[in-house]
């Protein structure tokens, strides 16, 4: 049979084989071990059986399941396809890839419910567009209004909503808006908390305005209640419905507005544990859909200066994202007040009664503001995002709902009370090395501490007054004159120093005696006594190093920190680093302590060629946000200086070059700080540097001290709380009456639990990659045992009846990469060495990706893995030499480099340009450089592009996939491969061969990143069609995905999410040409069927502050986990056509 059609996104004008690199490579080749090969299932008779491979022996998806999605397509094999399966066979094994080691997974017997048009295709476009049309048919006639209804001329000052007459302005009030179509802004008074006071919205046909009881002094219709088992905190108010603004429950919903997010956390009917069916469009996503911009290009939009000549042409085309700069840049015109805005932010309420006409004008203005955006701005979104799923993907997004109960309010008290302990515990302990260090002022042995020499350590000497000369000192009479005859006999004794009180200055210097830099930790005596400080003063003083703790920058010098075994030092304008001596003398160097640093100058043996698991997961977390900040930045290399190449024949680390030498007899290094070398270090305490302490390269360097490593675990303990605490407990929650719940949860009445929910304001489209963005939730951690307060997720928590479904996509970013590799240069699932790997390697072997790159450069899978994905969205070669030296302090520069050019060949390849056909007469037609492509084209006064084409990459384990991937971003109008998304106007305006190059990693980033985002709306989809009104979206935050749904129904909820992983990656591989699907990636490795919010299900969550875990703390039991297989049995059979509600639809 003929080859099928490929699609443009998997077809070139003339089908290349997968290139091979010239360079032979010769080796000692070991005798081959026995391994015992997987078998095909023997079971069933060739004709009959469910199993199938692909060409390069990639276990495919089994027959039946091939059947239903791709039913036009049939498994053929012609002798072109076997030919080319040679080559792709012999390019594996050239890689190390071994075919014949991947075991086959079993087989899946599913009955899909019928798809809904011909192909896979055209089912995702039909299902898609059933479940945003409802939504469209409210949203158009507000992007068609030309002329909204006339705004009132004077506002009804009544409790809840009021409705406007169009013609005269007749208020008439109302329970809820009568339209169901609206765009809508709430306004805060911020210092009476997150409760709004008052909104105004319009429709089509009318104005709206809603005002807060608390505006007008009305009371609430039910008496706020706090939630049970709960301090009354008054720093913290508890929320109820009620203070709320209500929409109405009926049917489907549309609400329009900017930042839309924070307008719909106060909202009455999204804290309801059903879904009411409103949905919410965010003319600040679509902006950034549209127009969104690099971290680099947001820097310039925030800068003053002058931009330059090569930024003007993007800067007409985008803006920042709030309301005034976003109105700017689509409507034009004078731009929006927001001066009244000031008194929401900083009065009271009275201030808010008292100016509320014209406050509810300036609100009217932003929702007027926000329409004449959304007509500009969705016909153009629409334009550049034509796929439905993508809007209905947003929908989805943005409506998050986190149910939660009273262990909330138990969690936050827990670990703020665990938090205070610690605290007081770290503060003891350093109050403890001062006070010790202190001693050090006797006969000047400050002079030879290596941490403390550079300190202030002038005193201040207490200076009495002249004693009288003719008469004595008046005698101090002490009211308590002792019980005992020895306590009367020391009295007695020491009475001349009560009697000098009388000499004590009227103005007492602060610890006369003690050095500057201590008196610095202490707080003044205050000028009350004891007895007359009041409960509501401040806190009762008392002597010592009080305000001393590890923020501060004394603390690391107390606890003898050392870097790699070298002392620390601070200099202001460096910051942070250490001190690496270079002369073995002392003579002459007056300050230093030269001889104590000669005596722990050798370069301790910390090197290690294992990485800390700690320090490489928080490297991967912290991965796409660096990557993004790197990839606006030119990559160079600097040339080392004769100071810097004489410091690597001494020194060989992580430290930081920065040209700085003390009194001639040492280097001052920087620490590094992760984001790059230009950047100051302000505290080696920070939550950055404590996992260095595992590994001993921050230490501490005095021996005796036991304290700095139980201050250094405690910092460690507190970082994760210390930095989010403030978002935590600003989580707006609202807590539901038991008349607002269903019945199954006020039927017990035996223990009382408090019920309520968090809407987190999720940004749909926060980043250039269309990523949506949640500063809490969408950055929190799984919980560690040294991470207080990072039990966080597992605090949302389903209602008795109801459970937690999810999973976590499969290293989702390097299939697509993989698969749109596979797709171009072969048209088959895994003959590239990438798409074999992702596919069928395997961890426990070695045949991963991130295996094979290790054991080839000779480091840690876990750093493996970290820099592959940095290659992958876009990063170079020098960003993966940062992350060698930061993970490796023992590779020097030339070290670290020699490995990452090795990588980068192993992985990218090399880059060769071909010639363009009307020079092929005067020179050979074969792979050049690109020095000597640049050599030729000078030689012929051309440019490069004019001589040759594109460039590409050939001999790579990747080179096919960055291929790809770079023909996509380099176009004149680059789309995501699933649903065709254009890229940012920013990133689009301007693309000479200059910008081009300029934003070229950007746009690569955006390919992969932009395509998960697809996937992802594609999933949500899908999830919608298979379970309906069923299941309720949570959240979905990296890779994962979580829905509310009843208990019954959680099994179908289950295998719902294993068929939408099956049919939404069909589509996927079906968009790029390809017309199977590989078994390892069909179905998720589980689904987690939880009460709680946790990775896996079986997590105890034991922290400092869940000592105890969740099973004996908080009496929650682990969830379950299930296979493809263990869906089905517990769904009740295979047959998803007989569902109930599918049947019916």
């Amino acid at each position: 049979m003929q080859l099928h059609l490929i699609r443009k996104y998997a077809s070139k004008a003339s089908r290349e084989h997968y290139a091979s690199s010239s360079v032979k490579i010769f080796r000692r080749v070991k005798p081959p071990q026995k391994v015992n090969k997987p078998k095909k299932p023997e079971n069933v008779e060739d004709g009959q059986t469910e199993y199938a491979e692909n060409l390069v022996k990639v276990q495919m998806i089994s027959r039946n399941l091939h059947a239903q999605l791709f039913p036009q397509a049939t498994r053929s094999i012609s002798e072109q396809q076997v030919a080319s399966a040679k080559i792709y066979k012999d390019e594996l094994r050239r890689h190390g890839v071994d075919i014949e080691s991947s075991a086959p997974v079993s087989d899946v017997q599913l009955k899909l419910p019928p798809l809904r048009g011909a192909n896979i295709e055209e089912h995702f476009h039909n299902i898609a567009k059933e479940q945003v049309q409802p939504y469209e048919e409210l949203l158009l006639p507000l992007v068609q209004c030309e002329q909204l209804p006339k705004r009132p001329k004077r506002w009804a000052f009544h409790t809840g909503w009021t409705a406007y007459d169009p013609e005269d302005g007749t208020a008439t009030p109302v329970d809820h808006p009568l339209e169901k179509g609206l765009v809508f802004d709430v306004e805060v008074c911020v210092s009476e908390g997150q409760a709004p006071v008052l909104a105004t919205a319009v429709s089509t046909k009318r104005w709206y305005s809603w005002v807060s009881p608390k505006l007008t002094k009305h009371r609430l219709s039910v008496e706020k209640l706090d939630p049970l088992d709960v301090d009354t905190d008054s720093e913290r108010p508890h929320y109820t419905p009620d203070e709320l603004i209500p929409l109405g429950t009926s049917g489907p919903g549309l609400v329009v507005g900017h930042n839309v997010s924070y307008d719909r956390a106060r909202l009455k009917e999204q804290y309801l544990i059903e879904d009411t069916g409103t949905r919410f469009v965010d003319t600040m996503s679509l902006h950034m859909c549209v127009s969104g911009v690099t971290s680099y290009q947001r820097a310039m939009l925030k800068s003053k200066k002058e931009p330059a000549a090569e930024d003007l042409g993007w800067l007409e085309q985008s803006s920042l994202n709030s309301l005034v700069e976003v109105h700017r840049l689509y409507c034009g015109g004078d731009a929006l007040s927001k001066e009244p805005r000031n008194i929401f932010v900083e009065g009271t309420l009275e201030q808010v009664r008292q100016s509320f006409q014209s406050l509810t004008n300036y609100c009217a203005s932003d929702v007027e503001a926000t329409h004449r955006i959304l007509r500009v701005l969705y016909p153009l979104y629409a334009e550049r995002f034509p796929h439905p799923a993508s809007l209905a993907g947003m929908l989805e997004m943005g409506s998050a709902y986190l149910p939660v109960n009273s262990n909330w309010e138990r969690y936050i008290r827990e670990a703020q009370l665990t938090y205070e302990d610690l605290s007081i515990e770290a503060k003891y302990h350093l109050g403890r090395r001062a006070e010790e260090a202190c001693s050090l002022l006797l006969d000047d042995q400050y002079r030879q501490n290596l941490w403390l020499w550079d300190e202030d350590w002038s005193v201040q000497e207490l200076k009495l007054k002249q004693p009288p000369k003719r008469k004595p000192l008046p005698i101090v009479e002490l009211k308590d004159s002792g019980n005992t005859p020895e306590e009367r006999r020391l009295q007695a004794k020491f009475q001349h120093l009560y009697d000098q009180q009388a000499l004590l200055p009227a103005r007492r210097p602060l610890l006369p005696g003690y050095p500057l830099w201590y008196r610095k930790l202490c707080r003044k005596p205050p000028a009350k006594r004891a007895d007359e400080i009041l409960e509501d003063d401040e806190e009762p003083w008392f002597p010592g190093a009080s305000e001393i703790s590890t923020g501060m920058q004394i603390a690391p010098k107390l606890l003898s920190l050392c870097w790699e075994g070298y002392p620390l030092h601070f200099e202001r304008e460096q910051g942070w680093g250490f001190l690496v001596p270079f002369r073995s003398d002392s003579e002459g160097v007056d300050r230093l302590p030269m001889d104590q640093l000669l005596a722990r100058c050798p370069v301790p043996e910390f090197a290690r060629l294992s990485a800390s698991k700690a320090e490489s997961d928080m490297a991967f977390d912290m991965l796409p946000g660096q990557v993004e900040q790197h990839l606006g930045k030119r990559e160079r290399y600097k040339k080392l200086s004769q100071k810097q190449q004489r410091l690597e024949t001494q020194y060989q680390g992580s430290g930081v070059w920065c040209n700085k030498v003390l009194d001639d007899c040492c280097f001052f290094l920087k620490l590094p700080h992760k984001n790059g070398p230009s950047f100051r270090v302000g505290n080696p305490l920070s939550k950055d540097f404590l996992n260095k302490f595992a590994e001993n390269v921050l230490s501490s360097g005095d021996p005796s001290c036991q304290a700095a490593s139980r201050v250094i675990d405690i910092a460690r303990m507190m970082s994760y709380w210390r930095n989010n605490r403030d978002r935590i407990m600003g989580q707006m929650v609202v807590w539901l009456d038991p008349q607002q719940l269903p019945d199954e949860l006020t039927v017990e009445k035996s223990q009382p639990i408090a019920y309520g929910a968090i809407c987190p304001q999720v940004v749909a489209c926060g980043t250039l990659t269309r990523r949506a963005m949640e500063p809490t939730w969408m950055t929190a951690s799984n919980s560690r045992p040294d991470r207080l307060g990072s039990e966080l997720r597992s605090m949302v928590q389903a209602p008795p009846g109801y459970r937690l479904v999810g999973a976590d996509v499969d290293s989702q970013e390097l299939w697509i990469a993989s698969v749109l590799g596979d797709a171009y240069a072969c048209g088959e699932h895994g003959a590239t060495p990438l798409g074999w790997m992702t596919l069928s390697g395997s961890k426990s072997n070695g045949s991963d990706m991130h295996s094979i790159t290790a054991k080839a450069v000779g480091i840690s899978r876990d750093h493996a893995k970290v820099i592959n994905y940095a290659r992958i969205y876009g990063a170079g070669q020098l960003f993966a030499e940062t992350l060698l030296r930061q993970f490796n302090p023992t590779f020097s520069a030339s070290e670290a480099k020699a490995k990452a050019m090795k990588m980068f060949s192993i992985t990218k390849g090399k880059r060769v340009y071909r010639l363009r056909e009307e020079f092929h007469d005067e020179l050979d037609d074969r792979a050049y450089s690109s020095y000597e492509a640049s050599r030729l084209a000078t030689q012929r006064n051309r440019t490069v592009a004019e001589v040759f084409h594109r460039p590409n990459w050939q001999g790579g384990t990747e080179s096919a996939m960055f291929n790809r991937l770079e023909e996509i971003a380099t176009g004149s109008q680059p789309r995501t491969p699933f649903l065709g998304g254009r890229l940012s106007r920013a990133l689009e305006a301007d693309t000479g061969p200059e910008q081009e190059q300029r934003f070229l990693p950007t746009r690569i980033n955006w390919v992969v990143q932009s395509g998960a985002v697809d996937f992802l709306h594609l999933m949500l989809v899908s999830m919608r069609w298979l379970m309906g009104s069923h299941v309720r979206f949570c959240l979905s935050f990296h890779d994962e995905l979580r829905y509310l749904v009843k208990e019954e129904l959680s099994p179908k909820a289950a295998l719902a999410m294993h068929i939408t992983n099956l049919m939404t990656r069909s589509f996927c591989v079906s968009r790029i040409g390809l017309q199977d699907l590989p078994m390892s990636v069909a179905f998720f490795s589980s689904v987690e069927v939880d009460t709680v919010l946790r990775k896996e299900c079986t997590m105890d969550c034991k922290t400092p502050s869940n000592p105890h875990g969740l099973r004996i703390g908080y009496g929650i039991q682990p969830g379950q986990s299930l296979s493809v297989a263990e869906a089905i049995e517990k769904a009740g059979g295979n047959d998803v056509s007989q569902w109930d509600w599918i049947k019916k639809s």
